[in-house]
């Protein structure tokens, strides 16, 4: 049996485990999910009820803390005046620009400790005194705290708007003198129930669900029209839910119903928003999931055996045609590649057949460049290593020759050319001594001198110990070579070069320092200040003169890296200093 099935045609065999691997498993997994579905669906409908309970009291929070902030500002505003029962014009003309400027507040009224105040929006009933009022002595009682007043009832002042006292709560904060601490007084706001209002109407819950907002002793701060509201006891909306979600809503029944009941308590206020929310709604939604799960598993099962042979076909085409490209490759054909718009498994199989051929052909020209080119190197090296000898020998012969004539002028520029060279090359070394490359540049500078009959001097000064330190060759040639060009070229007098080696201790590091002074005409200030800017080594600046310094510069940036760098100061008319600041080493750096 298993024999007769292995010899089934592929496109078979992937028809037939599609149908008889999908099905079983579909139909368990179908039963789990539904379950997993319902449940999820009934945590998920608690889960955005609770959700949109806690937006509305967020936002009340946050409408509360607004006022609370402008009750802050105002008593920050009245503790700042010394005596401000002496100037109520000005505090009356404060309470109006705000009132003005925040429709959301229906009075404010500051009650001074003499029993006067002064209003906006807000009026006296009888002369009762402020001092026995229950806001006031609240207020007074929290230190400098904010109090929250649920209702308006009861009191000893009128808000003179047409507002209602069931569409009002209050803010009250006492106000103290930042001097001597005394008590100034107490602010009193009323706040209209605009925002509150507008956050519980904005939001649904199911269809017929609603939310309304309690205080801490059970009187209903704003709820809308709905005779349920009154029907729920007191003591069941003093229940707190965990803050984990482990507890499922409080389930009510009144009348012949029962209602879902979902209450956020907030640590700022002290309010309660509650959601209710009827339970039919739940079995309904519920009996929409089990249908909704039958019709897609039908529908499923159905795609299942559809999409079958589609699929097969989808992977045994590929697969025959990467077959046959593989068996062309294996004669020798590395031109072959695999063509497909397939982002499967399949076609990044047949995108690694055809990078392995770019690859296998890319192998084969690069092993014939490469002895291409060994053989050319090769032979460049043997033309490399005659240049140099022969040179050398053109200079011996030279010298020689005027030796013979007596020209020993001659003999000592043809010297002084001949070390150069030797220095220049230095047996393909990047570090030699400092006395090779002062050697270097002092040859560079006699012939120089030669050249301008005598309108150019120099010096180079060093100390003997300082022979040995290494330095990469040929630094100093370029910084002598900018001197003559730019600084004593341009100068009608006689020239002079200084070079100068020392060594210095910067920042407890030993450096050796290599500067080359000459007395030209110097750098103006415009082009000093981009050079010196080069100098630096940011590879952001695009300047691109003193090219020669910048070689240099990197030069050393690449050989040492920071602190080790190039200095140039120059001055109008007295010359320029370039400095090189090189490590102070006497051993070949490893490579």
């Amino acid at each position: 049996m298993s024999r007769k099935i292995n010899n089934l045609p592929f496109k078979i065999k992937m028809m037939g485990s599609y149908v008889l691997t999908s099905v079983l498993p579909f139909l368990i997994a179908a039963l789990i999910s539904g379950s997993v579905m319902i449940s999820q669906t009934k945590h998920t409908s608690i889960l955005l009820m609770h959700q949109i309970i806690s937006q509305v009291g967020n936002s009340i929070d946050m409408y509360v803390q607004s006022m609370d902030k402008i009750a802050g500002y105002l008593a920050i505003e009245v503790g700042k005046d010394n005596n401000p029962s002496h100037n109520k014009n000005k505090l009356s003309s404060t309470l109006q620009n705000l009132i003005q400027a925040t429709p959301e507040i229906a009075g404010i009224l500051f009650a001074f400790t003499d029993d006067t105040s002064v209003s906006t929006g807000m009026s006296r009933i009888s002369r009762d005194p402020f001092l026995l009022e229950s806001w006031y002595q609240s207020a007074i009682g929290s230190g400098g705290n904010t109090v929250l007043v649920s209702s308006p009832a009861g009191r000893n002042i009128l808000t003179n708007y047409e507002d209602s006292v069931d569409d009002i709560f209050s803010l009250a904060k006492a106000v103290f003198s930042p001097i001597d601490g005394s008590l100034a007084g107490v602010i009193l706001l009323d706040i209209r129930h605009n925002i509150i209002r507008d956050s519980i109407n904005s939001v649904s819950i199911g269809d017929t669900g609603f939310v309304f907002v309690i205080d801490a002793d059970d009187n209903i701060i704003y709820s809308p029209a709905n005779k349920i509201v009154y029907r729920i006891p007191a003591n069941i909306l003093k229940t707190e839910l965990s803050p984990s979600r482990k507890m499922k809503p409080l389930e009510l029944k009144i009348g012949d119903k029962r209602f879902q009941i979902d209450i956020v308590y907030s640590n700022y206020t002290g309010w309660r928003t509650v959601g209710v929310f009827p339970s039919g709604e739940f079995r309904k939604n519920f009996s929409w999931a089990n249908l909704t799960l039958i019709i897609s598993m039908i529908c499923i099962l159905l795609l299942i055996f559809s999409v079958s042979l589609f699929f097969s076909n989808t992977i045994t085409r590929p697969i025959l045609k990467l077959q046959n490209l593989m068996q062309k490759a294996e004669t020798g054909n590395l031109t072959v590649r695999f063509r497909s718009l397939y982002t499967d498994e399949i076609g990044n199989l047949g995108r690694s057949f055809n990078h392995m051929l770019e690859q296998l052909d890319r192998l084969v020209k690069q092993v014939y460049k490469e002895q291409r080119d060994k053989k050319e190197a090769e032979i460049k090296i043997l033309q490399e290593q005659i240049k140099p000898h022969f040179l050398y020998n053109t200079l011996d012969t030279i010298s020689w020759l005027a030796r013979e004539k007596g020209a020993l002028d001659i003999v000592k520029l043809v010297d002084a050319l001949t070390n150069m060279f030797r220095a220049g090359l230095s047996k393909g070394k990047d570090f030699i001594t400092l006395k090779e490359e002062l050697k270097h540049v002092g040859s560079y500078l006699y012939i120089q001198q030669i050249r301008y009959n005598d309108k150019l001097s120099y010096s180079i000064e060093t100390d003997d110990f300082l022979n040995n330190c290494l330095v990469p060759r040929i630094l100093l040639q370029p910084l002598v070579e900018n001197a003559i060009y730019h600084g004593i070229k341009q100068k009608r007098d006689n020239g002079m070069i200084e070079v100068h080696v020392e060594k210095i201790t910067e920042n407890n590091l030993p450096m050796l320092v290599l500067s080359v002074y000459d007395n030209g005409v110097g750098i103006p200030q415009d082009k000093l200040l981009p050079l010196q800017k080069l100098l630096e080594m940011n590879d952001s600046y695009e300047e691109k003169t003193g090219f020669g310094l910048y070689y240099v510069a990197k030069r050393i940036f690449f050989a040492y890296g920071p602190p080790y760098r190039i200095t140039i100061e120059s001055s109008q008319s007295k010359g320029t200093t370039v400095a090189l600041y090189l490590p102070f080493q006497r051993e070949v750096p490893a490579e």
